[in-house]
């Protein structure tokens, strides 16, 4: 394919004219001698979507994520048609990217959808995003119905998130150090998921164990909590440690990069969170408190002999 610089008719003809074609004798003649150039009333091609008139604006993402270039684009399409359109961004109803406009003198509508590989992105992200918001609606009850406490489920919640912090710290390093880029993917929301359960098992380690010692064992609390860091500290540790070696097989790979990335930091951030930030929580939660001791009601007591 040749690109124009001109439409017009004389600069088409002098840029087939530099096109040869070898003719059954050999000879090269210009493309010009076997072309006839002619205008000619064409019927354009009307596309239909759900009974709407639609026009398709077709472009590629260049080794970059798609949704930056795509807030990019909206913020210049906001500011550039708004002296125009009257603009209303998407409600519920559709995809929170799209926007409905409305132009200010007939009054005309449209919609700018983003659809395509963009719509899989926007509803993946919508799937998952809606799982990791169940997920944690049910560990969080959970763990309620298991300890009995909102407190305690609270404390261990609080972790899981902190730890999530670390994930977007994960990929903003590895942006920095590598030559690779790293985007908050689907497969990084993948990470968080899984995240919650990692995070959450530390807490759970550290609050049974040191809820055994003070009931069980009449421990002082802040000792109690001290100790179970202590002991539970190496096998949160190997655990770490195992996740971190199996995710990062994964982390130079352009589809699971991001699943990667997201455990490694992810799971580094939870051994400190876990170890350092849970701890503080515990000594200052009511319900780590020790249980009351039960009055025993008197009673009476048999002296049991058995003869042969």
């Amino acid at each position: 394919t040749k690109e124009l610089s001109s439409t017009s008719e004389d600069a088409l003809r002098s840029k087939l004219s530099s096109l040869n074609l070898m003719n059954m004798r050999g000879m090269m003649i210009p493309l010009t001698e076997v072309v006839h150039i002619s205008k000619v009333k064409s019927v354009p091609m009307i596309m239909h979507k759900n009974l709407s008139r639609m026009i398709n604006v077709i472009a590629e993402t260049d080794m970059v994520s798609q949704l930056y270039p795509l807030l990019e684009a909206r913020d210049v399409m906001l500011e550039n048609f708004s002296e125009k359109y009257e603009i209303e961004k998407a409600g519920f109803t559709t995809y929170m990217f799209d926007l409905y406009l409305t132009d200010k003198q007939s009054g005309e509508k449209f919609l700018l959808r983003w659809d395509g590989e963009m719509k899989v992105s926007l509803d993946t992200f919508r799937d998952l995003g809606g799982a990791f918001i169940s997920a944690l609606v049910l560990i969080f009850f959970l763990l309620v119905i298991y300890y009995k406490s909102f407190a305690l489920s609270g404390i261990i919640l609080v972790g899981s998130f902190l730890s999530l912090i670390g994930v977007i710290l994960g990929h903003w390093v590895a942006d920095m150090v590598t030559t690779e880029t790293f985007f908050l993917t689907a497969t990084s929301l993948i990470g968080f998921i899984a995240l919650m359960g990692i995070s959450s098992r530390n807490s759970l380690l550290l609050i049974d164990f040191a809820m055994g010692l003070i009931n069980e064992h009449g421990m002082d609390k802040k000792r109690a909590i001290a100790v179970a860091a202590a002991t539970r500290a190496k096998p949160i540790m190997l655990t770490a440690v195992a996740i971190i070696l199996g995710s990062a097989l994964l982390a130079g790979d352009p589809i699971f990069g991001g699943l990667g990335v997201a455990l490694i930091s992810g799971t580094v951030a939870a051994v400190f969170v876990s170890l350092l930030f849970v701890p503080v929580l515990m000594d200052n939660a009511k319900a780590m408190d020790p249980l009351p001791k039960e009055e025993v009601p008197p009673h009476e007591h048999y002296n049991i002999s058995i003869t042969r």
